[in-house]
């Protein structure tokens, strides 16, 4: 357990004579995570994909492979998953972003979704180098009572939210009704038919 990159792997192989390892969680929200990204021997940068890129590849996947069935759900919703643990450190500052992955019930919205990311991003002239797993550390550690991050992002001074993003988000929330529930985040029990 607790692999979330080259270093970890080095580490437990060496420490457990093992042939391989196990990795879950952390994968999911970083694919690249066997490559040498957010390790000691890249000053704990990030020198593959940033979350945007993933997130954006993974919907161009989705459209040329589209996940009709299977797992725990099925089309959009398994795709409003995806999305979720990619863009985590987004959507904790950005929940207007959040609540339009939330409303993905199309494809159109789920690429609006993420190209407010984008836009977000250029505002703030994020930098993909100093990002770092977020939603696989989101229940192990207190961010104000000691976790070391190596390589912190900034928190960009201003938040970007126009009242027009507010505008399209409403206008792409047509959900039947079901809203946002904190209990069914992904619109799994409102009943829409997501494809």
């Amino acid at each position: 357990g607790s692999i979330s990159n080259m270093d970890d792997v080095e580490r437990c192989l060496e420490e457990t004579g093992a042939d391989g390892v196990m990795v879950s969680e952390a994968i999911l929200e970083y694919p690249p995570l066997f490559m040498q990204t957010n390790v000691e021997a890249t000053n704990y940068k990030r020198t593959c994909p940033g979350r945007l890129q993933m997130a954006e590849d993974y919907l161009e996947l989705c459209k040329e492979y589209p996940p009709d069935a299977g797992g725990q759900g099925s089309g959009l919703k398994c795709i409003r998953a995806h999305l979720h643990r990619f863009l985590h450190a987004d959507l904790q500052t950005h929940t207007i972003v959040r609540d339009a992955v939330v409303r993905s019930f199309s494809m159109e919205a789920a690429d609006n979704a993420v190209k407010m990311v984008r836009d977000i991003h250029k505002e703030i002239n994020h930098d993909p180098t100093r990002e770092q797993l977020s939603w696989y550390v989101r229940h192990r550690v207190d961010w104000e009572e000691g976790f070391e991050n190596k390589n912190p992002e900034p928190v960009p001074e201003k938040v970007f939210v126009e009242e027009k993003k507010v505008e399209e988000v409403e206008d792409e929330a047509d959900d039947g009704g079901c809203g946002f529930s904190p209990s069914d985040p992904f619109g799994e029990s409102c009943g829409v038919e997501d494809g």
